[in-house]
């Protein structure tokens, strides 16, 4: 282990604060802070940020969470509302461009109240049932899935992945996103398996 160390040869995570709330900025997904800004009408105040390694743009920026069970509800496409699970942190070094992570250490701020709103779920709304076997795709679904409805969803989407034979970190991300809506992790992993044994029954 000291010798991972001393050669800078080490990636660390570390799970998301309760008292926090990570906004995912994701380019290659289409993730773009502007555009979050012009659907919320107002500008994000600077705050605790992690730059990623990929050197493409992507950021993780630490704000308080405004409450208990943050929705995506209407976060553009690419930004992932994170509450749960794990987030890479400095000095973590990117697999694909070898550049590390690295922090832009400012204070912890809180996020405007209209950019708050759009992490409400939305009443009366049902999320677009998926057309391809994408992860993300098949992630965002669940993530909108509403009270009632989420076991069942998240039955169908790991289906969905495991007839599509969506690997280890794809599988992850449907648990991730059934984290940020409500489940439990083990309750979520419970699922997921369920899903796979239904496929080889």
């Amino acid at each position: 282990m000291r010798r991972m160390w001393a050669d800078h040869d080490y990636n660390i995570g570390a799970p998301v604060p309760r008292s926090l709330i990570v906004l995912d900025v994701d380019p290659r997904n289409g993730g773009n802070l502007q555009d979050l800004e012009l659907r919320a009408g107002v500008e994000l105040p600077p705050t605790l940020e992690v730059v990623s390694g990929r050197r493409d743009g992507g950021r993780h920026l630490y704000y308080m969470r405004p409450f208990v069970q943050p929705y995506r509800g209407s976060v553009p496409r690419g930004i992932d509302v994170k509450i749960n699970g794990y987030m890479v942190m400095p000095p973590s070094i990117h697999p694909d461009s070898g550049s590390p992570y690295r922090w832009v250490t400012r204070d912890v701020a809180t996020l405007p109240r209209e950019v708050i709103k759009l992490m409400l779920p939305r009443r009366g709304s049902k999320p677009k049932t998926p057309t391809t076997a994408s992860p993300v795709a098949l992630a965002s679904f669940v993530r909108g899935l509403q009270s009632g409805e989420r076991h069942d969803g998240l039955f169908w989407a790991a289906s969905r992945a495991h007839e599509a034979g969506v690997g280890d970190r794809g599988l992850e991300l449907l648990i991730d996103a059934a984290e940020d809506n409500g489940f439990s992790r083990s309750e979520a992993e419970r699922v997921v398996l369920s899903a796979r044994k239904e496929q080889h029954a």
